[in-house]
């Protein structure tokens, strides 16, 4: 029985260490950050400089986890080699319940504690256009969300052309209907880092409603559903 015991220990200490799911990051020289968000089949990496807020890059796709503490990456996006968009990369990672290393870089486990119903990747499927809601049907040409740990980071991107329009991301809260973002990197617009936006949000299995005011303060009500 004890030997048993300790197998199942063993075991679960296994399956908890391949988990890469959640928000992770890394701090370099001179203020620059790489942040890492994990779905349970979709990951994120952007870096950005918090001291000169610059953003620099990021790329991701859908990835799996294998029992030698490989990540395998088939890239979808990257906002500065579209070459490597649709090869799949073997890569080094050692995880950790609170760290895990991550091509050549250590990164801190900083997901929130509390699990929410915004958790997994999210595609834009309605926006509201001079009053009214318009579908957005999917294309080639579409923008993602992904919402790890805590954190968010949006992506507008093209499948076919392997285009990169823009990016941006950051922390958020959902509490009683209100669901709050904290921007912290931006790729079009620097001067819009620090700003918190707040929206009434309205979240069921798949799909989530929000609505207030965008980062240039305009009127904005989007649907996303799970992707």
């Amino acid at each position: 029985m004890r030997f048993l015991l300790i197998f199942l220990m063993l075991i679960t200490n296994l399956v908890q260490a391949q988990n890469i799911k959640g928000a992770w990051k890394s701090i370099g020289e001179n203020g620059k950050e790489t942040i890492i968000l994990a779905t349970e089949n979709y990951i994120t990496v952007s870096t950005y400089n918090a001291k000169n807020i610059a953003f620099e890059e990021t790329y991701g796709g859908k990835y799996e986890l294998s029992n030698t503490d490989e990540l395998i990456l088939e890239l979808q996006f990257h906002s500065k080699n579209a070459a490597l968009i649709g090869a799949t990369q073997t890569l080094n990672v050692n995880i950790k319940k609170k760290s895990l290393s991550f091509k050549d870089m250590d990164f801190e486990n900083i997901s929130d504690k509390k699990p929410n119903a915004l958790s997994g990747l999210w595609r834009i499927t309605q926006i509201m256009r001079d009053g009214n809601m318009q579908e957005m049907k999917l294309a080639p040409r579409r923008t993602l969300k992904i919402m790890a740990g805590g954190y968010f980071q949006w992506f507008a991107i093209n499948t076919n052309t392997f285009e990169f329009f823009g990016t941006g991301g950051g922390k958020y809260t959902l509490e009683n209907g209100k669901y709050t973002e904290e921007i912290q990197f931006f790729s079009r617009d620097a001067s819009r880092v620090g700003a918190k936006l707040n929206f009434d949000a309205s979240v069921s299995e798949n799909n989530w409603t929000h609505s207030g005011n965008n980062s240039k303060g305009e009127p904005l009500k989007e649907i996303w559903s799970k992707f």
